[in-house]
């Protein structure tokens, strides 16, 4: 949204103004990266009115000039001053992102929705300055399977787990960097005291640079079995356990492909993994691991 907002302060007013009841109009043209740009090289068209000394911009896709893509208010026509309200929406006309602006700084709630018009982010401002973030996570099914927020001002980080039948799986609130674990379960609630905040991703021995060649090394050891029908990316997801080693390797994309089979096996028998820490502490964790393919043509 921020990036958004930059280059379009940076374009210049290619067309007409006039002077009608209705206030002055703008046109501008954008490119890809929504860069001012030649009308014939230009993928995006902004519409803009200037009105009681406020300029609304709409742009749309020069391709489906029927559907909104970003709505912003600035304080004229240079695009130099966000005031008001400013939107940006996905191509099927869903809303993307929503924010409000006093003198180009941001205050009140920043929000973003995913694809399928769920609630991902809220963040809190007041003129310019972050007070307090939620964050959403869902199930395959759309159901919330949990949620963090944080608060600035007072350090506090608050986060709730779901189970996939709705109901609370775990609980944890911290002040600063202590915190009280609850987890829920038919026996009843297990509290545990917690140190630190401190959480970390399973990765790889040696990090990225060693697992894309561990993993081009195996894809290359079966180049003469792969064929056309092998290219793209394949989804593994695993488990890896306290002790570094995975389990339950399991192809979500491209099932039955052999760059699948040659995936899978690579994990299965390579080195153990660094476990996942959360709070300071050792956890098992589930990994969804990208491996791909390029045609070279």
């Amino acid at each position: 949204m921020k990036t958004k907002t930059l280059l379009i302060s940076a374009i210049l007013i290619f067309l007409f103004s006039t002077s009608f009841s209705q206030g002055k109009k703008y046109v501008y043209y954008l490119d890809n990266n929504l860069n001012v740009c030649d009308k014939a090289a230009s993928l995006f068209t902004g519409h803009g009115t200037l009105q009681n000394n406020l300029l609304n911009l709409r742009v749309y896709s020069n391709q489906n000039p029927e559907v909104v893509l970003l709505v912003a208010n600035f304080m004229d026509s240079s695009l130099a001053t966000n005031q008001g309200l400013f939107q940006t929406f996905y191509i099927d006309g869903r809303k993307e992102t929503e924010c409000n602006y006093e003198n180009n700084e941001l205050n009140g709630a920043w929000e973003k929705w995913d694809s399928a018009s769920h609630l991902t982010d809220s963040i809190t401002y007041d003129h310019g300055k972050k007070t307090d973030s939620t964050t959403f996570y869902y199930f395959k099914n759309g159901a919330l399977s949990s949620y963090d927020v944080t608060n600035f001002m007072n350090d506090h980080f608050q986060r709730v787990a779901y189970n996939d039948s709705g109901r609370i799986a775990s609980e944890v609130f911290f002040v600063g960097q202590k915190g009280v674990l609850k987890i829920y379960n038919g026996l009843g609630i297990k509290t545990d005291s917690l140190f630190t905040r401190e959480e970390k991703e399973a990765s790889f021995p040696g990090g990225l640079g060693a697992w894309q060649a561990y993993i081009s090394k195996q894809i290359n050891s079966h180049a003469n079995d792969l064929t056309d029908k092998d290219y793209g990316t394949c989804i593994v997801r695993f488990i890896i356990d306290t002790d570094g080693k995975v389990s339950d390797v399991q192809p979500t994309t491209m099932q039955g492909s052999t760059l699948a089979y040659i995936a899978v096996a690579a994990i299965k028998r390579g080195p153990k993994w660094i476990p996942a820490m959360q709070y300071g502490r050792i956890v098992k964790a589930y990994r969804l691991q990208p491996v791909s393919l390029v045609n070279p043509r």
